[in-house]
Parts: C-alpha cells; sequence; structure tokens
C-alpha cells in the first residue's frame, strides 16, 4: 500500500506500525499503553466528540463539525438499529432462488436448509446465528413458525413467493418492541415521510410486498394465540405501524455490501442525520466483522462549522436523474452548488451539442437546461436564439439511455462502443454523462479484447486510449475533487493509464532507455495515485478485487524497474 496508507496504522508516538487504537475516537493508533499515556494530553483535544446535532426548518437535523478535522479520519462511529435483508429487491432478484441464511446473512439457496423451528432458509442446521436471540432465535423464530410455510418444497414459485427476505428487514424493526426497546424508541423518532409516500409507486409496492404479507402470514395469526394464550407477545403490529415502518426504512436506510458480493440494508440513527449533497465532505465503511457498524470518515479536510455531507445518489448521474431519484427516495430536492449549475462545475455532463435551425447552422454551440432545479425547463443555446422545450430533450434522452443500456448490457465490443460514441456525439457534449460512461467502458476494451490487445494496438490507438484517461479523470476531479465516490472508477482510469505507459516504455526499450524508465515511472506513479483512491473501498468486493489487480501490475512495473537499474 502506499506511504500515505501506512502511517494511520503507525504508532502516533514513535511511528512503529501499530494496532492498539484510542477507544474514543478510532482516529489514532499506538504501539502499547505507555505511548497512549505520553500522548493523552495533546490528544484530548481532538479526541471530544467533532459534530453536535442541529436542527432548522429546511434541514431538520443535521450534523455540524464543531472542530477541525483532517482528511482520513474517523468522524464517528455508530452501531445499527436494525440491519436485515436488502429492502428493495428488483424483479429479477425477486425471482432468483437465494436470499440472506436467516441467521448469520451467508448466501443461502430457498429449498436447501431451514431453520428446524420455523423451516426459514439458512445457510446450514449447525448455523450458530440460527439460535442466537439477536439475530434469528427467539420471539423472531416464534412467530415466523406460525407462517402457513410452502408444503411442496419442490415449488419453487412457491418458495420464493413465501421466503421473502426483503419483507424481514420490518419484521426485524418490529421485534425492537421486544428485543431493544431503547433502539425501538429511537427508531419510533426518526423521519418516516408517511404524508409524502401516500399515493406513490414505492408506498404502493411497499404494501403489497411487506404489509399485507406480514399481516396475513405472521401477525394475524400472532394475533390469535395472543388471544387464545392471553399472553402479549408484541405491543404494536396493525397495519399502521408497518406502513410508517416501511417509511423510515425508505427514507433512511443505508446498503451495506458484504464480501459474499450481497447485500443488507441498515437503519442507524446518528448516522441517518447525514444531510445529502453532491458534493460530499464525508464518506462511511461498514465493519463487517462488528455487526455491521458504520465508520463516517472525512474524505477531505472539513472545517468548524460545516456540516457532514455525504451523497445518498449517483455522482455520475445528471442533475435531472439525481433529482428524481431524491424526491422519490428521499422526498426533497438537492440545492447544491452543481445542481444549480447549468454547466454542472464546468464538465457540461447533461450538456448537449447545439445544431441551429433550419435556416442556420450553429457552430460550438452549447444547449444548457435554463434552470437545472426544474425538469420541465427550456433548454438553450449559448451562442444562438435557438431554445428546445424540456420535453424535446426528455424524450431525446429517453431513447439515447435505452439504446445505451442495451448496449452496454451485452459484452459490447470496441467496434459497437466506437460506433455508439460516434452516433451519439452528433447530439451531445464530449462530456456527456453517456459519452463518458461510453469511454470508460472503451478504454478497457482497449488492450483486452482479442484484436485489440496492447500489443497490437497502433501508437495512434495507445495515444488515444491515453488521452480519453485523462479527459474521464479530468470530469472526475471537477464532479468529485477528493476522489470521496468515485474511487472506483478513478483508480480503473488510473489502472488503464499505467498499461498505456508500459506499452509505450516496452515499445521504446532497446532504443531509448532513458524514455522507456520515464514510461514505466510514469505507469508507476499512476498506479500508486490508484493505490491511494481505492483506500476508501476496500471493504468492498470491487473495490479489493481492483486492488489486487493494481498490486499485480505494481509488482510487474517494479520488475521493468529494478532490471533497467541493474
Amino acid at each position: 500500500m502506499s506511504s500515505s496508507g501506512n502511517k494511520k496504522d503507525c504508532c502516533a508516538v514513535c511511528q512503529v506500525p501499530a494496532t492498539l487504537t484510542c477507544s474514543a475516537c478510532k482516529s489514532v493508533k499506538y504501539c502499547g499503553k505507555d505511548h497512549q499515556r505520553e500522548h493523552w494530553k495533546e490528544h484530548k483535544i481532538e479526541c471530544e466528540s467533532p459534530y453536535k446535532i442541529e436542527s432548522d426548518a429546511i434541514l431538520g437535523r443535521h450534523l455540524l463539525v464543531t472542530r477541525d478535522i483532517q482528511a482520513g479520519n474517523v468522524i464517528f462511529e455508530e452501531a445499527p438499529l436494525v440491519v436485515g435483508p436488502k429492502w428493495f429487491l428488483s424483479d429479477r432478484e425477486q425471482e432468483v432462488p437465494v436470499m440472506p441464511c436467516v441467521g448469520c446473512y451467508t448466501p443461502c439457496r430457498i429449498g436447501g436448509f431451514g431453520c428446524s423451528k420455523c423451516q426459514w432458509p439458512c445457510c446450514s442446521p449447525h448455523c450458530e446465528d440460527i439460535a442466537n436471540p439477536n439475530t434469528h432465535g427467539g420471539i423472531e423464530c416464534d412467530i415466523l413458525k406460525l407462517g402457513p410455510s410452502p408444503k411442496n418444497t419442490g415449488d419453487l414459485k412457491a418458495m420464493t413467493d413465501y421466503y421473502r427476505p426483503d419483507a424481514l428487514l420490518v419484521f426485524k424493526c418490529l421485534l425492537l418492541q421486544k428485543r431493544n426497546p431503547k433502539k425501538w424508541k429511537k427508531l419510533m423518532e426518526m423521519q418516516s415521510h408517511e404524508e409524502e409516500r401516500k399515493g406513490s409507486d414505492l408506498h404502493e409496492d411497499a404494501e403489497k410486498r411487506v404489509v399485507t404479507y406480514l399481516l396475513k402470514n405472521f401477525l394475524e395469526p400472532l394475533k390469535k394465540l395472543e388471544e387464545k394464550t392471553k399472553e402479549k407477545l408484541l405491543a404494536q403490529y396493525d397495519a399502521t405501524i408497518l406502513r410508517r415502518i416501511c417509511g423510515i426504512i425508505e427514507t433512511n436506510y443505508m446498503v451495506i455490501s458484504l464480501s459474499t458480493g450481497l447485500e443488507l440494508s441498515g437503519v442507524f440513527f446518528t448516522a441517518c442525520m447525514m444531510e445529502h449533497s453532491c458534493l460530499p465532505n464525508a464518506y462511511f465503511q461498514f465493519n463487517e466483522c462488528n455487526e455491521f457498524g458504520i465508520s463516517v470518515i472525512a474524505g477531505r479536510d472539513i472545517a468548524a462549522g460545516e456540516h457532514i455531507k455525504i451523497m445518498y445518489t449517483n455522482m455520475l448521474w445528471a442533475t435531472h436523474m439525481r433529482h428524481e431519484h431524491l424526491q422519490i427516495t428521499k422526498h426533497f430536492r438537492c440545492k447544491c452548488e452543481r445542481c444549480c449549475d447549468p454547466t454542472e462545475l464546468g464538465t457540461y455532463f447533461s450538456a448537449l451539442k447545439c445544431a441551429g435551425d433550419a435556416n442556420k447552422k450553429c457552430e460550438g454551440g452549447i444547449q444548457l437546461p435554463k434552470d437545472p432545479l426544474d425538469k420541465n425547463t427550456d433548454w438553450i443555446c449559448n451562442k444562438c436564439p435557438m431554445i428546445i422545450n424540456g420535453e424535446q430533450v426528455s424524450y431525446l434522452l429517453t431513447q439515447m439511455t435505452e439504446e445505451v443500456k442495451t448496449l452496454m448490457s451485452r459484452r459490447p465490443t470496441v467496434k459497437q462502443v466506437e460506433g455508439l460514441i460516434e452516433k451519439l456525439s452528433t447530439f451531445l457534449h464530449p462530456n456527456h454523462y453517456h459519452i463518458f460512461s461510453l469511454k470508460h467502458c472503451l478504454i478497457q476494451l482497449y488492450g483486452n479484447e482479442m484484436g485489440y490487445k496492447a500489443e497490437q494496438l497502433s501508437s495512434g490507438q495507445l495515444q488515444k486510449k491515453l488521452k480519453m484517461c485523462e479527459d474521464l479523470y479530468d470530469t472526475c476531479q471537477k464532479l468529485d475533487p477528493a476522489t470521496i465516490r468515485l474511487a472506483i472508477y478513478v483508480a480503473i482510469i488510473f489502472h488503464e493509464m499505467h498499461s498505456v505507459y508500459m506499452e509505450q516504455g516496452r515499445r521504446i526499450l532497446d532504443n531509448d532507455k532513458a524514455k522507456a524508465m520515464e514510461a514505466f515511472t510514469n505507469a508507476k506513479n499512476v498506479l500508486e495515485k490508484a493505490e491511494d483512491v481505492l483506500e476508501k473501498e476496500l471493504d468492498g468486493v470491487a473495490g479489493n478485487k481492483l486492488n489486487d489487480h493494481i498490486l499485480r501490475a505494481m509488482k510487474n512495473v517494479k520488475f521493468y524497474i529494478e532490471n533497467m537499474c541493474s
């Protein structure tokens, strides 16, 4: 790893590798108790909570930084109120007969092993978490076994219809009443946007797949059991409270990506107060080995008085797409610097090329939204009087989106991607998000596709790939200067740049050793940058996999450099 990463793992006093961590702030390490005590007077000021909870009429509750925080420092850590299976499953995911183990969340096949009491799918009959009352055992298992589990285990459709992991998250929230009343109280304080949700597609979907499902299969049988035994197991479990929980989850849940490739959902009381910005200053990681606790980390230097900001949507979506997603899922519209800027921070990420009108062609004109916060706004040219209404732009982009999606889902070839870039470039700015996506795909195809292997590329094609990498990186830097959200994309760009430098160096190695060494050194430098930006993605499957590629590439680069120096 890079030197910047190593420093974080060294003793604050003597700088030797250390494993003892300050239990309060989790930001400083020590080689032993003696150096921890020695450093305390200096560290005490830094160790106090660096934020406070504030509230106002527009933002609601949010987190205000009370002192300067350096990039890379942990701002706070928090245990979840509840963790459960992924909240929203796509149509395809609902059909796949795989779900997280009801005990430990290991992927398991529906119709395979099941809990001996309630029959819900588990990874093994010996899974220790099946009997654990904090995970599945106790009241959860007691209520789930009241359901009419499918009799025909060979009917896969009946099995996937009945064993609904997405509804388990709401069920686990409901059980906090019994398992952890303090957490239940905190959960009920969280925002649910119940009124805004009424009549929406998300509300109707949750009504069918969660509320009706839980009531019919488990909670109505629970009511009959309570009437029979005269013993109350849960205080509240009617449709009203289920709908409220659905709203709380939709508004606040966070996706937890597991090393297995599966995703869980978690609800956190404090972390969920972090406000959204398309220019975030923090990111978060989950500790899979410690009950999925969250660590919120400064993505750049944060000054006292700033709010802690993360991003709840995709940084590589256009403004209208980000707004639509935030409005549906979080019930608010972002008004950050990027959203208010028609050029999206000078990237022209949504810009169209102006073709002029029938009478006069427009040379070099750029069509931009007059009011980027209004999805129906007119689009105006910066060079001529040409105006396009929002409906026309929306129709055009919808057609292009379908074309790009279709191509990208089919393992496209170099020729296909180049062809679509050429076609769309007639209408779109060179930095448009569709062009960005296609070019990011293309730089990975150059050097890997048969017929386009690195050694088969012409000097012109190598230079073309390098220029694309540089342009893509420039866009990423404008959208995400501290590489908080685009670490994977940027690391891939650096990795592909390294491959160009290496091939250029190999081609001139026999004739010009000095220039070859310069090329190999450039390759080493960009790989070091890739290592640095990937540090914030090492808790995920994609980040770890890419990091392995980069480490192998670095080993190869060093081999070339060392052999030239020997």
